[in-house]
């Protein structure tokens, strides 16, 4: 069937666009503040318009069909033409938005930064809300491609046109250890980090720590003698055994200050570590987003 701008009106593509983003009816309805019968019609007329279903439900939500995703970019596109010819009379208000963000920020960014962006948002941005996903950041590019996922940190950066890649910030690998450890006392020779014993994190069975990686590249390797899926777990197995962590110096730091541990530099990988925030590129012109990743940026040079 053919579909001309005399059968389609400007809203019925907005939820399209948010059903496509939210890939479920009630998170749909919520980004655009209507009705979930509101979005249910909408579709409806859709699926009139196109001959075809669009989205099939799932226990989750709704799955897109093969023709939803062939018009998905066109339609967000002519939504993004449409939005920059309005651009000089919109004002964005973060504190008007109403918005759930889906991110993966890595162990340690939940750890060292959730916390403030939950606090600033509070504050600056009540209708906004924050998802969290496990997975790293950069084994999510399909669901970024979909809409999702709404950004990503990792350190391992996206090496693709369609993604846009930031540094956020740099880190170093810092050792850390229970206090009075016979050998982490105020810094450590590449000798002595080869002869401890090391608990390591592996969130994956096919995740390679970075560490590792930069071991092999030197052709040494440690005595990594426990392994954990989440960050979270190394500190206490640290303070009540003999077993090593090597963590982000920011995030040793702040053990050290609440634990007693004690901490150092990591001899055999001194160089900084880049974290990259990432995102797709469809999002570029979306003010609430860019108000986002502006603000995980700020977050991340001033704690």
């Amino acid at each position: 069937m053919s579909v001309t701008n005399r059968n389609v009106n400007l809203n019925l593509l907005k939820v399209f666009d948010a059903v496509m983003r939210e890939r479920n009816i009630t998170r749909a309805a919520e980004r655009l503040c209507v009705s979930q019968p509101a979005i249910s019609n909408a579709l409806g007329s859709l699926r009139a318009l196109y001959g075809d279903e669009l989205f099939i439900r799932t226990p989750k939500g709704v799955a897109p069909t093969a023709k939803a995703l062939e018009i998905a970019d066109p339609i967000r596109d002519s939504l993004k033409l449409v939005d920059s010819t309005l651009e000089s009379d919109f004002e964005f208000r973060p504190e008007s938005l109403h918005r759930e963000f889906t991110v993966a920020l890595t162990d340690y960014g939940e750890l060292h930064f959730l916390p403030y962006l939950i606090s600033e948002l509070n504050v600056t941005a009540p209708g906004v809300e924050v998802t969290c996903l496990p997975e790293p950041g950069a084994t999510l590019m399909p669901e970024m491609r979909s809409g999702t996922v709404d950004l990503v940190w990792d350190w391992v950066r996206i090496d693709d046109p369609q993604f846009h890649v930031e540094l956020v910030f740099e880190d170093r690998s810092y050792c850390v250890a229970r206090t009075g450890h016979p050998k982490v006392n105020g810094g450590l020779s590449v000798d002595d980090f080869l002869e401890l014993e090391y608990v390591a994190l592996r969130p994956t069975r096919t995740h390679i720590p970075m560490i590792e990686r930069e071991l092999e590249k030197q052709g040494l390797e440690r005595k990594v003698v426990t392994e954990v899926s989440h960050l979270l777990a190394m500190p206490g197995i640290v303070a009540n055994t003999d077993l090593v962590a090597c963590l982000p110096e920011r995030l040793a730091k702040i053990y050290a200050r609440q634990m007693g541990l004690a901490i150092c530099p990591n001899p055999v990988f001194s160089h900084p570590v880049p974290v990259y925030q990432m995102w797709h590129k469809h999002l570029d012109d979306d003010a609430g987003h860019a108000w986002f990743r502006g603000l995980l940026q700020q977050l991340a040079h001033s704690v």
